[in-house]
């Protein structure tokens, strides 16, 4: 699969296509969900990449069905977006890339507008993001990097494309992997569980927020970490979904 791009290929790309090029809303939401599957060093089925689809919000009327899904891929293999492998997996092109880096800029930034200029809270800012992310112009996309002080990763921890900000830092692990007795600060938190978000918004499992490991019992599936806000438990299941770097002692 192609390479991220450095940050001036990226704005090159960015001034060469107008708002009037880009794809339709329904081959967006699919390039976003390819794009952050390969930021994850995912390549999907069109299996899974159905059940990734399922995670969007209802609003954005996608049809999650396999038959659906392998259709719509295969529109977007006539595209040029997506190649199939003979291992029936979905890879990005080029230009299925660019595609993907250029929504999830503005699906990111629209979090950030959410959160930080209109003051709504955290789990809110993904469902929002969507309805926004689609009819965000070029003027708008440079004015909303502007007002926001250039940030280079999202409200959740995944990076901005064109920021030249890698898809995950060189010493990020897995929360279910930390040691105890350690302090890490969270890198990057799931985005799509709304509920589970409130959840960890409460407990300052968030981005930039240290944490430590207290104890780890995978035999009872349950992590126990030390937070600003007390003691938390989480299960196996959301500690790996929750990226950590290493952190000052605790």
């Amino acid at each position: 699969m192609p390479n991220p791009r450095t940050p001036k290929q990226a704005l090159e790309s960015r001034r060469a296509v107008s708002s009037e090029d880009r794809h339709s809303p329904v081959t967006e939401n699919y390039l976003l969900s390819l794009y952050k599957l390969w930021e994850d060093s995912e390549v999907p089925t069109v299996t899974q990449l159905t059940d990734n689809l399922k995670q969007l919000p209802p609003t954005e009327g996608l049809g999650t069905s396999v038959p659906s899904v392998a259709g719509m891929v295969r529109r977007m293999e006539k595209q040029g977006l997506v190649e199939i492998g003979s291992d029936k997996r979905i890879r990005l092109t080029r230009r299925g890339v660019e595609g993907g880096e250029d929504i999830a800029r503005r699906h990111r930034l629209a979090e950030w507008l959410v959160v930080r200029l209109l003051g709504m809270d955290l789990h809110r800012a993904y469902v929002e993001a969507h309805q926004l992310e689609h009819g965000m112009s070029r003027d708008l996309e440079t004015r909303l990097m502007e007002c926001l002080g250039h940030p280079k990763k999202s409200p959740f921890g995944r990076p901005i494309p064109g920021t030249g900000q890698p898809k995950v830092p060189s010493d990020a692990l897995r929360l279910d992997a930390a040691a105890t007795g350690t302090a890490y600060l969270v890198e990057r938190v799931p985005e799509e569980d709304e509920e589970l978000l409130r959840f960890l918004a409460e407990s300052l499992i968030v981005p930039e927020h240290q944490i430590t490991v207290l104890e780890a019992a995978p035999y009872r599936g349950v992590l126990t970490v030390k937070t600003q806000q007390g003691e938390v438990s989480l299960g196996y299941n959301v500690a790996q979904q929750i990226l950590v770097v290493p952190g000052s002692d605790p």
